[in-house]
């Protein structure tokens, strides 16, 4: 079990200093593939999206690329997707079948891993087949997540989630469906645009149109190892005097209201969970923004060879409204920035009416939202290679960027990592 920095979440309350050099130099991308990506657990899919035996999701990740694979058992089994024989990639996207067949001399793998053909074997080396199945992952399905672990004798994803599992298991992630998927394609580095989303300080100069709807400087803050929550409530009331104190009666009334609107239960969740925006950090690399009876979950992965690329994968989610039947998980709709916006790509776009509880208010104002910040990370890279800028400054607001960046730290300690590159608690 990794050892992380003792007290970091009370040390990051008083902020910090990071370099720049962390978002764009081929150095740290590099110690990253190195030393942080083969040694956490990988949010790969959700397993409704593979909901019978011989339904398959992959996930790619640098070098790594992941099968999940739905066992005649229902249960999930995660292999490396490619083929023992010439290192073909088997299957992209999703699917089923009954077997796995590689495209280039078809060997057929069982779903279980098992190579069980291999034609014209004669003329091949002599070899076991029970050695050439394919290679198995560490998987867990954890609140409806399908998870899986490079790592040949990972920490149990009950320990790595540890007391977050609690708080996700509040929202019923396994009742919901995803019923709308967007993958970005962004010209900033994937630690610039996840912690764009780690905190609400920016929220004022970014999303003035949200202001009134949210106490920024009222956020409390939640640690759960390398994981963290942060609390926002509604209604700014700020000391410059600006925005509007809403009635909390009111929002109380409106949360409920979209609830019974999808005759949804949300009577185990206290009043602040309706109330108010609930943000999490799954380290290192997804967050969820969730509300009563459903999320908006953000799945941030680094370019495969250039530190200044990332991928952003957009999922909303919703529970699955009473007396309707799943549509089918989305499918994934590639947006080029260069060409569109996030907003544009859901031009005409109604949630379904297993997810109508959600609405298309929420949908307009996260597009506006989300447009705001994609404009903002890209400019924001260009800065970050400024010769006039110093070590970034992070405030108490932003102590999840401070706490989560020394939790990076700790994975990539060890030969080769420049103490220059190292996150400065302030003092």
């Amino acid at each position: 079990m990794r050892t992380f920095p003792s007290a970091a979440s009370e040390r990051a309350a008083r902020g910090g200093f990071l370099p720049p050099r962390r978002f764009h130099a081929q150095e740290f991308f590099e110690l990253e593939k190195e030393r942080l990506w083969p040694n956490v657990w990988h949010l790969v899919g959700r397993a409704a999206e593979i909901p019978d035996p011989g339904d398959w999701v992959t996930y790619d990740l640098h070098d790594l690329s992941v099968v999940a694979i739905r066992q005649v058992d229902h249960s999930v089994r995660a292999f490396h997707n490619v083929c023992p024989h010439r290192g073909n990639r088997l299957v992209d996207g999703h699917g089923h079948g009954d077997r796995l067949t590689c495209g280039f001399h078809c060997w057929v793998f069982e779903l279980d891993g098992k190579l069980v053909g291999v034609p014209e074997q004669d003329g091949l080396p002599s070899f076991s087949r029970q050695d050439r199945g394919l290679r198995p992952l560490h998987a867990e399905v954890v609140s409806g997540f399908v998870f899986a672990h490079p790592g040949a004798s990972p920490e149990p994803i009950a320990s790595w989630l540890g007391d977050v599992t609690a708080e996700l298991d509040l929202y019923r992630f396994e009742d919901m469906a995803c019923f709308l998927r967007r993958r970005l394609e962004l010209s900033c580095n994937w630690k610039t645009c996840l912690d764009a989303f780690q905190e609400v300080y920016h929220v004022r100069g970014v999303h003035p149109q949200l202001v009134p709807g949210l106490r920024t400087t009222q956020s409390t803050f939640g640690f759960f190892g390398a994981h963290s929550m942060m609390m926002n409530p509604n209604g700014e009331e700020s000391a410059r005097g600006t925005g509007s104190e809403d009635d909390p009666d009111m929002h109380l009334a409106f949360r409920r209201s979209k609830a019974e609107r999808g005759s949804i239960d949300v009577s185990h969740l206290e009043e602040s969970r309706l109330t108010a925006n609930y943000q999490y950090h799954l380290f290192p690399n997804v967050t969820f923004n969730t509300h009563a009876t459903g999320c908006q979950l953000f799945r941030f992965l680094p370019h495969p060879s250039e530190p200044e690329r990332c991928t952003v994968d957009v999922w909303f989610l919703e529970r699955i409204c009473a007396g309707h039947s799943p549509t089918g998980e989305a499918e994934v709709v590639d947006v080029d920035l260069a060409r569109t916006t996030f907003g544009e790509s859901l031009d005409g776009f109604e949630p379904p009416e297993s997810a109508k509880s959600f609405g298309t208010d929420l949908v307009e104002i996260y597009a506006t939202a989300l447009d705001q910040d994609f404009t903002l990370v890209s400019n924001l890279q260009r800065g970050l290679r400024s010769p006039g800028l110093g070590d970034l400054v992070l405030s108490a607001q932003e102590r999840r960027i401070v706490h989560w960046h020394a939790m990076l730290d700790a994975f990539l300690e060890g030969p080769a990592f420049d103490d220059a590159w190292r996150l400065r608690f302030a003092e």
